[in-house]
């Protein structure tokens, strides 16, 4: 077998820690991050980029700085035909105590500007700890999800920005580590470290748990502990990704969108995989691992197309592909 090519790469300092990012529908690279509440010296910040392969560098087109007492953005996710983007960004510790935590917040993001739009609660707790973890928007835009550190999901129409089912609930232990809604949006799948939760989005019985698979269920000996899931999209709509992690390595495993049944598990790394994402047409997709990798695969196949190293000895904990 061909050795993977090894890919094109440049780094560009942002300065401060990233939490999230995403390209919108025109390409724009948007980053969230910084120190959190109080840090001074550490903006919390959304900012948006232009990307300049040819040069090696990104051309800072606008920001949209926070409040010294509020969270640095923790998630980002990109509308996928809009430009617009959702981010998990905490209020203040004392609204948060008030039962005033605005922290799902919609952005337009226009060529010199972040536009705030709306802000929405998806968090009963009142503790300052506990965030939105995670959000995503189905592939044709009109619903997105998020979960949050300590174990609820939410669903919401867009525009409107509505809710489409009621909570879904876990315990307050699980936090959640992925989510994504499938391409006929009548499901939603979400995963803790030990379980897949699939969820019902039509109907009398939307917002309830139809099927909650183990890591056993996926594979009796490999003791996994998942990490992400996508559904696939375009060209590899009949499938799902799920990636779980073991003492043994980290896996990418290749279910069936429509039963989750188990299609291919592949030992992707002999480290843990730290990141993961899948292209917007479906066809790529990428992971990190704990040995400072970032490969690339064809989604239908799971063959390898790169793979490089990091230029910095740390792990990559979020990505993104255009």
């Amino acid at each position: 077998m061909a050795e993977p090519r090894s890919c094109s790469t440049f780094a560009v300092p942002v300065g401060i820690p990233v939490f999230g990012l995403t390209f919108t529908s025109s390409n724009q690279l948007i980053i969230g991050g910084g120190g959190g509440p109080g840090r001074s010296g550490v903006q919390n910040k959304l900012v948006s980029y232009k990307v300049e392969p040819r040069r090696k560098d990104l051309e800072e087109e606008a920001v949209y700085e926070l409040s010294s007492d509020e969270d640095a953005p923790m998630c980002i996710d990109a509308h996928p035909k809009d430009d617009v983007v959702i981010a998990g960004i905490n209020s203040s510790e004392a609204k948060i105590k008030k039962g005033e935590n605005g922290n799902c917040r919609a952005f337009k993001v226009l060529e010199d500007k972040f536009e705030l739009t709306k802000t929405l609660n998806t968090i009963k707790s009142r503790s300052a700890e506990e965030y939105q973890k995670v959000i995503r928007f189905s592939t044709d835009g009109t619903l997105f999800a998020t979960g949050s550190s300590n174990g609820q999901v939410r669903v919401f129409n867009y525009p409107v920005l509505d809710a489409a089912c009621k909570s879904i609930e876990t315990s307050v232990t699980d936090e959640v580590m992925d989510v994504d809604i499938s391409q006929e949006k009548d499901k939603l799948t979400f995963i803790l470290r030990d379980a897949i939760k699939l969820v019902n989005l039509r109907g009398r019985h939307a917002g309830k748990v139809m099927q909650t698979i183990s890591p056993e269920a996926i594979d009796k000996k490999q003791k996994l502990q998942f990490r992400s899931f996508r559904y696939g999209r375009h060209f590899s709509k009949d499938f799902a990704y799920l990636v779980g992690n073991s003492p043994n390595g980290g896996y990418i495993v290749k279910l069936n969108a429509y039963t989750l049944e188990n299609v291919q598990l592949f030992k992707a790394s002999k480290k843990a995989i730290t990141a993961f994402c899948l292209s917007c047409d479906g066809g790529i997709l990428a992971i990190a691992s704990a040995d400072y990798t970032i490969s690339l695969y064809e989604a239908a196949s799971l063959r390898v197309r790169g793979k490089d190293w990091t230029m910095y000895r740390v792990d990559v904990l979020i990505f993104a592909l255009s």
